[in-house]
């Protein structure tokens, strides 16, 4: 679900389970933001299990609008089990969770 976030950026909130039926609408709607030149909170709080498609989706998408060098993408208040996952996978850089 996407609604107005902090000055102005949309805010995606992640489902609790975050899995492959997910990633593509995930994708979707990242590079819906991308294209319009909105920037995006992605709300991770109620994650409890996430899986490597959806991360792989995150962390293209946060590349994505780092490259286009406008409103950024970041991943908001992420839960515990998200913050476990994206660490065991080595993508707390990647994510800009570090």
């Amino acid at each position: 679900m996407t609604d107005g976030g902090v000055m102005g950026n949309a805010r995606l909130a992640l489902p609790a389970v975050a899995d492959l039926v997910q990633a593509e609408p995930l994708k979707a709607e990242i590079e819906r933001h991308l294209a319009a030149g909105a920037g995006l909170e992605i709300d991770a709080s109620v994650v409890q299990r996430i899986s490597s498609p959806c991360l792989q989706v995150l962390v293209a998408g946060v590349a994505a609008f780092a490259k286009a060098g406008g409103p950024s993408c970041a991943i908001t208040k992420p839960s515990q089990a998200f913050l476990e996952t994206a660490t065991v996978l080595g993508l707390g850089g990647p994510l800009r969770l570090e």
